[in-house]
């Protein structure tokens, strides 16, 4: 995920061009056609896999799954595979150029047009993955020079609120409660936001499971990119 993303932006994890998509998947070995499935570490439990999952299903890839999670896996004694990584061969065609689908992204600019033009909290529901303290304005950013606080209008539905201890997915019937008791209505379009664009595609992955069907945008600069150009009145800190 390091290497896969925007090399160039001054923003953390940002979507790369379609063609260094494509270039990196080459790389790998990899075939819009294969099956994915896409886990965290041992340690993690489920943290960036929905972020990966998702970037491969918007630049093409036709199978993607996210693994509920690598410890209840190796708990249930299913096989593993140790040693060095084996590379795959480079005798296969280069994978094809998918351009982006910008139905399924929000820049800033957009995102900021529809704060200011007060259709935000009319047409769509902005969710907003951090954890609390970070999102109310309460606790301060690990860089002390950035802003804390939340997009006006966004709700808070963190990470971990969509987890269980163990760091497994809830269930889709608990999921749905959590967003219904965050505020999150059904019938309106989202916007997903979090920190860098990485757990917003949590949200992703959770609503889906959940049975929504609304349209489901994320906003890949998240809070990294709005804490440093939003003007103050459009940075909320809850009382």
């Amino acid at each position: 995920m390091d290497e896969i993303k925007a090399i160039e932006s001054p923003y953390p994890q940002m979507l790369p061009s379609a063609s260094h998509f494509a270039k990196c998947m080459t790389e790998l070995g990899l075939r819009p056609d294969d099956v994915l499935v896409v886990y965290d570490t041992l340690e993690v439990g489920l943290y960036s896999s929905p972020r990966v999952a998702w970037a491969c299903r918007h630049f093409g890839q036709r199978d993607v799954h996210v693994l509920n999670n690598f410890p209840r896996y190796l708990s249930q004694g299913l096989p593993v595979a140790t040693g060095t990584l084996a590379v795959l061969p480079r005798s296969q065609p280069d994978y094809p150029v998918h351009e982006r689908d910008p139905r399924e992204v929000i820049s800033y600019d957009e995102l900021h047009d529809l704060i200011l033009s007060k259709r935000a909290q009319e047409e769509f529901q902005i969710i907003d993955a951090r954890i609390p303290g970070r999102f109310s304005g309460a606790e301060p950013e690990l860089n002390p020079s950035l802003r804390s606080g939340h997009i006006p209008s966004a709700l808070n539905v963190p990470l971990a609120s969509i987890l269980g201890e163990d760091k497994v997915i809830l269930p889709a019937e608990e999921l749905k409660a959590r967003f219904q008791t965050a505020g999150v209505d059904g019938q309106r379009p989202v916007i997903l936001t979090c920190n860098s664009g990485v757990t917003a595609a949590a949200l992703d992955l959770a609503l889906q499971l959940s049975g929504y069907e609304m349209e489901r945008r994320l906003y890949d600069g998240s809070w990294m990119e709005w804490t440093r150009r939003a003007e103050d009145d459009l940075v909320t800190v809850s009382e």
